[in-house]
């Protein structure tokens, strides 16, 4: 019998399709646990938690996204890319990280009612109130990483000093982030009704 070494187990495990550069650029990707790359897909169960008072699995919606098949009342196709299930979706459209992936917004906005119509990019501050937070039922998604290229989704709460305070429906962990990590983000105010 062969023994495989760390490395060639890794090697038979990984996808052929991306390379791991492209797995580190997908929304909490890291070609693992399915339900840590979902942590967009999470944050989505969390709001529908919030405002519907009602528990949706992250594997439901991850599968709506790939293939646009849960709401008939909404005009979400789906991507058509199993990579989306499979490793999250990616934060970005391009090499250059300078385009945030407007199907993620578009696609919460097929259930929640949101601030604005894409993703703010350069003061995400702006989506809180004076005082560094946000109304009731108001809730900030967004997406922090470092310059590796790994990004993370998340509910932001609050901001204050240079800093944002965050729920990770992921881990069910609360922490901070420096503002120079946070990628982009976006606002919801309430879900809408079909």
């Amino acid at each position: 019998m062969k023994k495989l070494s760390k490395l060639s187990i890794f090697d038979e495990c990984m996808n052929p399709e991306l390379s791991e550069n492209e797995m580190r650029e997908t929304v909490g990707g890291n070609g693992g646990d399915y339900s840590q790359n979902w942590c967009f897909f999470n944050c989505m169960a969390y709001l529908h938690k919030e405002y519907r008072g009602y528990n949706i699995d992250a594997s439901s919606i991850a599968t709506d996204y790939f293939q646009g098949t849960a709401n008939t009342n909404d005009d979400w196709n789906g991507t058509g890319d199993i990579k989306d299930y499979a490793y999250g979706p990616m934060a970005y459209t391009d090499k250059e990280r300078t385009t945030p992936n407007q199907e993620l917004f578009d696609y919460m906005s097929t259930y929640f009612e949101t601030d604005t119509g894409s993703w703010e990019q350069n003061k995400v501050s702006s989506l809180f109130n004076k005082n560094g937070s946000t109304a009731s039922g108001e809730y900030v998604v967004g997406i922090f990483g470092s310059s590796s290229g790994k990004y993370h989704a998340v509910i932001f709460e609050s901001y204050s000093d240079g800093k944002y305070k965050y729920y990770d429906p992921s881990y069910k962990t609360e922490s901070t982030v420096d503002e120079k990590y946070v990628q982009f983000a976006g606002k919801v105010t309430g879900y809408k009704d079909f």
